[in-house]
């Protein structure tokens, strides 16, 4: 059986709050081998929203290529011979003390809610097999969830949202994954008044010089003024049945009074799904026919919100 995840945000906005949102692209343009560990490009803007350098700490001094942000001695860990493309012959571990970062902060007077970010990565014929992504919301203890924009041929998914390159080449274009996806919806990443800071970590190398880098970053997400969007554990808000295996999923607003409007967007914003429910009765939010990936549902009310990850499996 194949299984397929797909996220799912169920946010339950103020009518009097509005959203705007944003993505904040992070090209490199300006990165040489010579520019140190701090990215000199220009950072993105955005009203409501400061973005950061992207900064590379404990690393080697410079890059050790152009036009992305790749360094190289990251932790090793892959053990070489017919063994390298297989995860479960990986002996390393991340390192907290290794990793490229990039803080992101809600103006004053703004509410920030992340969504995804989306990046692609890279590693040399020697270079990290892992990678992943960590925040400050938690103390970087954790991998946030992670998936792809489409199905990917040259990575894998394993152990706790590790991401994982699976072949092994010296092949450029299949030590390139583009499209990685990291899944910020939810309580831990919504309304945010404080900044948050992102970690991207590699490791599992196959020798010390092994280079890893990331490259076309974008952050997306909103910022509302006024209220705000708030979250709760539980509205009487229920989706099921999770995991679903026909992409078919009622969604239950037993103890939420009033109409609501449910809207589904696909991964770049298009609109896919809008229809008006009545929050007395059970309905089915359908979406068998879409294309693997994920899907964002906006459930708009006077009350707050939740959020909900549900699976497919076929």
């Amino acid at each position: 059986m194949k299984k397929i995840t797909l996220l799912v945000v169920l946010a339950v906005a103020a009518i009097n709050a509005t959203a705007q949102p944003f993505v904040g692209l992070y090209s490199f343009d300006s990165v040489k081998t010579t520019s140190g560990t701090v990215d000199p490009s220009f950072v993105p803007t955005a009203t409501g929203v400061t973005f950061g350098s992207f900064s590379a700490v404990g690393t080697p001094i410079n890059p050790n290529a152009a036009m992305r942000f790749s360094f190289t001695n990251w932790p090793t860990g892959s053990t070489g011979g017919t063994a390298d493309s297989l995860y479960s012959g990986m002996t390393g571990a991340l390192s907290s003390t290794e990793y490229f970062e990039v803080t992101v902060s809600p103006v004053s007077g703004y509410f920030l809610t992340l969504d995804t970010i989306s990046f692609s990565a890279r590693r040399s014929s020697t270079g990290p097999r892992s990678y992943s992504v960590r925040s400050s919301v938690d103390g970087f203890t954790t991998n946030i969830s992670n998936g792809f924009m489409l199905m990917h041929p040259n990575v894998s998914i394993q152990g706790t949202n590790e991401f994982f390159f699976i072949h092994d080449t010296t092949s450029n274009l299949l030590n390139n994954a583009n499209g990685n996806l990291i899944l910020l919806a939810g309580g831990s990443f919504s309304g945010l008044t404080s900044p948050v800071t992102f970690r991207f970590y590699s490791w599992n190398a196959e020798a010390s010089p092994g280079s890893f880098g990331i490259d076309n970053v974008a952050i997306r997400g909103s910022v509302t003024t006024g209220v705000g969007i708030k979250e709760t554990s539980n509205n009487g808000i229920s989706v099921y049945p999770n995991p679903s295996a026909n992409g078919v999923f009622t969604i239950d607003l037993a103890n939420v009074t009033g109409k609501t409007m449910v809207s589904v967007y696909d991964i770049i914003g298009n609109s896919i799904l809008t229809k008006e429910i009545n929050s007395t009765s059970k309905q089915q939010i359908d979406l068998s026919s879409q294309a693997n990936g994920c899907y964002f549902i906006h459930i708009k009310n006077d009350v707050s919100s939740i959020t909900r990850k549900l699976t497919i499996t076929k």
